[in-house]
Formats: C-alpha cells, structure tokens, sequence
C-alpha cells in the first residue's frame, strides 16, 4: 500500500512532464509574405512527429495558422499559395474570364480616378484607402473558412486545433483576439495592412493588422490556452533605421510597436527564419522562403525533441485531418440578405445575383458576385456565409458599401513625338430605382481633341439591359507636324478630321464577358485634306463632309487583363451596319476641277474581329489576331477622300496615331502574331507581325479619280512592331520599333507612357 501511494504522488506531479500529457503551442509571427516560413517550419515538426495543441498566430501568421487549424495540411497550403488563384487574390485582380462586360463603361485613358463624396453641402475628396482591391480576398476567406466555420459551429476552441487570431482596434488602440465568429473575417481582419488593404468594420468596430500592436502573440497563447511549452516561429525582422528616402520602411517603423520575438526559455523555444531580404508581398518567391523557416526548425529540431517527449502519429493525423474536413458541407446557397445599403439599392443588387433554381452553388455565386462588383456604383461588396442548419444551405449575407457619387478620372498619353494627349473625365453616378450614369470627358492634344457627354441607364428586369445616349464631338489632325523620335515623316498627306455624332445603344448581357448591343447613330464628318503636295499655308484645303444615319448591331465579348498591351484574355466582335448619308465635296484652293459635288450613299458593312492569347510554357506568351471588313460601299469622289472613309486597319498603337494610305479599304482580310516573352510580372518584350491583304486596291487616276485595280489581291502590307512595356501602377510605359513596308520611312521608333485610346467613333 505505502509503495502505491508513493507511485501515485510521482505520477502525480511528473504528470505534466510525461509524454502523454505535455500541450504544445505554436505561435506565429506577422511578416507579409515572409511568414510563408511558417509553413515549412509546421512540415518539420510534423516530420519529425512534434504535436500542435494550439496555434495563435498575427497577420501572416494568422492566415497559415487558421489553414492549419481549419485541418488544412503543409501540402495543400503550399499548393493554395503558389496557385494562379492566389496570386490574383493577393493583388486584387479579377480574373478577365469573370469581369462581367455588360456594365463596363467604356475605356479610357484614365492613369487615376478620384471619388468626390458630398459633405456638409461641399464636394470633397475621398482619398482612397488601400492599394489592393478587397473584393477578390474578401471572397476568397469567405470560400476557404466558411465550411469550417459550420463544423466548428464559430467557436475557434472547435476547430481541428484551437486557435486564436488578433487584429488591431485603431480608435481605443487596444488589440482584438479572435476566440469565435467568423473564422475568415476575424483572419481578414488580423491581415489588413494599412495602406495596402481596406480596413475592416465587425461589430462597428474598425479594425487593422493585428500586428501593429502584437506581432508575436505567445501572451495570448499563455493566458488562453497554458501549454506547457510554446514553440515560437518568427520571421527575422531586423529593425532598421528608414532612410529619407524610404517611404515603406518610414510608413512601418511608424505602424509597427516593438516586439520582442523571443520567447523565454522558461516558457519554450523561438525558431527565427532567416528571411529579412525579402519583400512583404514577395509570395513567387514561396519555394526559398519555405524553405528558409522548414532549415531554420531542423537546426533546432534536437531541442526540440529533447523538451518535448510527446509525439503524435503522422498517420493517424493525417487520417484525423481527413475526417475533420470531410464533415465540411457543401457550400449551396438559398437566400440572400443585403445590408448597407437603402431599399431600392438592396433590391437592385438580390436582383442582380440571378440563378434560375432556388439554390446555387460557389461557382455560380462566383460569377454572379464579380458581376455586382463590375458595377460602377458598388464599391465593396464583403460577403460572409452561414450555415443553416435547419435548410442544409449556406445564407449568404453581403455587406455592400456604394461608390461615391462624383468620380474625376485624369491620364492621357506622352511621348517624345508630338503626339501627346491630355485626359479628364467626370462620371456621377445615381444609386435609386433606376441607376444611372452620367458621363463626361475631354481628351486634349495636337493630334486627337474629343468632348463627349452622355448617359447610361441600367435596368434590372428579368432580363437585364441598358440604355446609353451620348453626343461626341472628335478631331484627328493628322500629319500637323513631326511625329517621329528619330525620323522625319516625309509624306505629303495632310488630313483633318472633325466628326460630331449623336449615338443611341440599347444592349444585353449574354454571358459574363459578352454582350449584345443595337442602336442608331446619326454622324457629321468633315474632312479637311490637300490633293496635292504641293500646297503652301495660304492654300484652302477641300472639304468633303458625310452627313449620314446608320442602324446597327453588334455582338461583343471582351475580356482582357490590360487596356492596352494585354497579355491575357481574349476578344470577339462581330458587327452588321446600314448606312446610308450625303457626301457634298467643296473644293480648295488647289483643286484643278474646282467643282462642287453631292452625291447620295447607301451601303452595308459587316466586321469581324478576333484577338486571344495564349501562354504555351512561363516564359513565352503567344497571341492572335485576325480582321476582317466587307462593305457595299461605292468610291468617294475624288481618290483621298475615298482613302479616308475607307476603313483602316490599325492592330498597334503606333498605326492608330497615323493616316496609312495603304492599310485603309473598303474590302480586306487581314491577321497577325504577337509573341510576348515575360521579363517580370509587369515587364515584357512583345513582337508582332501582321499581314492587311486588300481585296481590290485603291488606286488614283486623272485629277486624282479613285479607281480600283484591275486584279484582285494585287497588293498586300506588312507590320511589325517590337520592343519593351513596362506596366506600372499608372499604365504602360513602351519603348517600341515600328514597321510598315509601305512607309517612307518605313521604321518609326515609339517611346511613351500612358494609353492612347479615343472616345466612340460614328462608323
């Protein structure tokens, strides 16, 4: 009996020492991208069989340590991490394939655009808080946590290891710990860096990256979950003294409190990843960070080992983890909820979500979300999923927040030619019954002036459409001076166009990225131009002017990552037209006829049009492109004339600042190749190469009479174009050699920055 009792005592005080009842904590540093370590040091311990009772983690640390603690293994994480997936959601890019084109207005060349919110009876700036777009994450925490969240029923001690996350409360500065809710908002929340995310609002309380206050949470660990030894694994951040210069470093010393990533060995041990030279949004660079934390815990492996005695079974882990996720249902949707927004806002986006059964799944809700988020009066849509126990469905709840009402867009287009342009456009946007958008824009410059004015009318019906009205003045002056770096455009053509139209466009959504659109267009050109080269500054031009109406339909799908040098996406257009107007010619000055004509037009034209890239292997990107134009059209009546309202063909946007006699008919085919060899994410070299095969050429005749040649397909134009873009956070800076085998001179070099894009045309 006397040797039971002393047995008992024993048993009863090495208890905690013994190998079957030691609890380990695992806590997890913030550092970006650099707390990707984390995951190869979770590999090493569960190599070498150390159990995880708990996690706490911040930020980063947040993120790994709620996959793992949602039964998320090393493997799948560090396939979630270097996926296509996860690189759009870290830089907020919708993927072209789900940018819903029916409620894209037009492009521009905008490089910013500045919402103006009305205050106090005064319009003032609403300056943008984040770099990164939140919609993509905020969906994607939604899709990661939200079956878990039904397992665990939001109590954080359920999941397959309980866990604590915590962001930052900006207004009492005091940190927030996460025990329960929403797993992936309170995540969402422990990861918003200023600046680069908006920060987000639960329980009406503001809330940031829980780093700014607790960057290593083993207080946390202690006080919630008092294991009986802690494991720490912290990125090596080195404090450094910012340069003058250096705004990121300034913005983080100023954010950041001091931490202490050192546990005390009372307390456990502190594995420190050496992975200081790398950026906070350096994720590509996965494999050497991981591998960086996975080196830094088997260095440390035997102490490890040596003060925890305990070990887990890798398979029955593994199996345990198998059977946690397998009790995750299925996330099928029944019932919306909205909030943020009024009555009328709340019944315009339920009715924009649309499904044709009474449930729908992730991937319809996918579309059918990116679709709400393409809207211009929807700024952040941040959706949350309950599991309803009673239906066997998810309730999606969206949290909406309306873009202000005045948006002031400036770009343009420079170069070191003298094609450069100016741009602002102003668009107000009305969020009632009937959402409308009323826009505005100038663009300013030698070559092209535009003004337009105009409105957009959405209807949410059955089926959905919309109802544009817009007046547009352009100007293109062609040839006014040099517009070449290095060479002198010796041509003789002296064009001006002046083109004012009033458009009328009803369209419909056909899938996600194509749309059907119909209208009429009633169009004033007048063109200004000499016959001749020889004509001095007193001279009068002629003047051939079209007044004309066209009704026409078109079929459009659209979805490419860029405006302008897209590596991604793909385009369709297929356009019908009847046209029909008066050509009046006066003569100029230099005119040997010197008679006025008028003449009546009538005609049809169909287009064609297709573009798509592909990228076969990392490094190479191919594209293609064909066009193709057929016309009823008759000859103008004196042979430039007929040139210019011919239709051009202009696939670079070197050809698009240029009037090429010899790429304008009223009959081709025409394609071309690109190939694209990617430097960085945001740099490429980029070739093309395209063939314009006339179907009859135009030719002059006596006193400059338009003819055609005798042949068909007697004559064919080549184009290359090569070089290197830079896409930059305002738009592309290029630096491109132009060919046109036409041309005198045949080579024009273009360096430029921004986007040359002009406002709809009449025709």
């Amino acid at each position: 009996m006397k040797k039971f009792l002393t047995y008992f005592i024993l048993s009863f005080y090495l208890l905690p020492f013994s190998g079957y009842s030691q609890k380990v904590g695992l806590v997890l540093s913030g550092g970006g991208a650099k707390g990707l370590a984390h995951i190869g040091v979770i590999r090493a311990l569960e190599e070498n069989n150390i159990p995880i009772d708990y996690i706490t983690g911040t930020s980063m640390g947040a993120i790994i340590g709620g996959l793992y603690a949602a039964g998320y293994s090393p493997d799948e994480m560090e396939t979630l991490f270097k996926s296509e997936d996860f690189e759009l959601w870290s830089k907020g890019i919708i993927p072209p394939r789900y940018v819903y084109y029916f409620k894209k207005l037009d492009e521009n060349p905008s490089f910013i655009d500045l919402d103006f919110a009305r205050k106090k009876d005064k319009m003032q700036l609403a300056l943008p808080t984040n770099i990164i777009p939140e919609g993509q994450i905020d969906f994607a925490f939604m899709e990661l946590f939200s079956p878990t969240n039904a397992v665990c029923e939001n109590n954080f001690d359920q999941l397959f290891v309980p866990f604590r996350c915590l962001a930052t409360d900006i207004y009492r500065n005091e940190t927030k710990v996460f025990s329960k809710g929403d797993l992936g908002l309170a995540i969402r929340a422990s990861m918003t860096v200023p600046f680069y995310f908006k920060p987000l609002e639960i329980d009406s309380v503001l809330l940031f990256d829980g780093g700014l206050l607790n960057n290593f949470p083993f207080d946390v660990m202690i006080r919630d979950f008092k294991p009986d030894i802690i494991i720490g694994s912290a990125v090596d951040i080195k404090d450094k003294k910012p340069e003058k210069d250096d705004l990121k470093l300034q913005i983080w010393n100023m954010m950041v409190r001091k931490t202490n990533y050192t546990i005390p060995d009372s307390l456990g041990i502190t594995i420190k990843s050496p992975v200081d030279q790398y950026e906070l949004l350096d994720f590509e660079q996965f494999n050497e960070i991981e591998r960086a934390g996975y080196k830094s815990a088997i260095a440390k492996m035997d102490s490890i080992k040596t003060r925890i005695t305990k070990r887990s079974d890798f398979d029955l882990l593994t199996r345990r983890r198998e059977e946690y996720r397998s009790k995750s249902p299925s996330m099928i949707f029944n019932n919306i909820q909205v909030s943020g927004v009024d009555g009328s806002q709340r019944y315009y986006i339920i009715q924009s979500i649309r499904h044709k059964s009474k449930t729908f799944n992730l991937e319809e809700l996918r579309r059918e979300y990116f679709k709400i988020l393409a809207d211009d009066k929807i700024k952040s849509l941040l959706p949350t999923a309950e599991y309803n126990q009673k239906t066997g469905y998810f309730d999606l709840q969206l949290k909406a927040e309306q873009k202000e009402p005045l948006a002031v867009g400036v770009g343009g287009y420079f170069s070191l030619s003298d094609v450069n342009q100016g741009y602002i456009g102003l668009d107000y946007r009305l969020f009632n019954n009937l959402p409308i958008t009323i826009q505005s824009n100038i663009h300013i410059g030698k070559f092209y002036s535009s003004f337009l004015l105009g409105s957009r009318f959405n209807f949410i019906t059955k089926q959905p459409f919309s109802l544009e009205l817009y007046f547009i003045k352009n100007r293109f002056n062609y040839f006014s001076g040099s517009t070449e770096l290095f060479f002198e455009d010796k041509r003789p053509h002296y064009v001006i166009r002046n083109e004012d139209n009033i458009q009328f466009d009803i369209s419909f959504p056909a899938q996600t990225i194509s749309k059907w659109e119909a209208g009429i267009n009633f169009v004033n050109q007048a063109d200004e131009y000499f016959q001749t080269t020889k004509y001095t500054q007193n001279d009068e031009p002629d003047l051939t002017t079209f007044t004309a109406g066209n009704l026409h339909a078109r079929f459009e799908v659209k979805a490419f990552n860029k405006k302008q040098y897209p590596t991604e996406g793909k385009m369709l257009k297929f356009e019908a037209m009847y046209m029909f107007g008066t050509e009046k010619e006066t003569p100029g000055s230099t005119n040997t006829l010197n008679l006025p004509f008028r003449n009546n037009h009538r005609y049809i034209q169909l287009e064609l049009c297709y573009e798509r890239y592909f990228q076969p292997s990392k490094r190479l990107i191919l594209g293609i492109v064909t066009d193709s134009y057929f016309s009823t059209r008759k000859l103008f009546n004196n042979y430039t004339s007929t040139l210019i309202s011919a239709q051009n063909f202009s696939p670079t946007v070197n050809s698009t600042m240029r009037f090429l006699p010899d790429l304008r008919a009223n009959n081709f085919v025409a394609g071309g190749l690109k190939a694209i060899f990617p430097i960085s994410q945001s740099t490429h070299f980029r070739f093309e190469g395209y063939y314009f095969q006339p179907f009859t050429e135009l030719l002059p005749g006596i006193n400059n009479q338009p003819n055609y040649s005798d042949k068909l397909f007697s004559s064919n134009q080549f184009i290359g174009s090569g070089g290197i873009v830079i896409h930059t956070p305002l738009g592309p800076a290029s630096l491109l050699l132009n060919y046109y085998s036409s041309s005198n001179p045949k080579f024009y070099l273009q360096a430029s920055f921004g986007y040359l894009l002009f406002n709809r045309h009449g025709n």
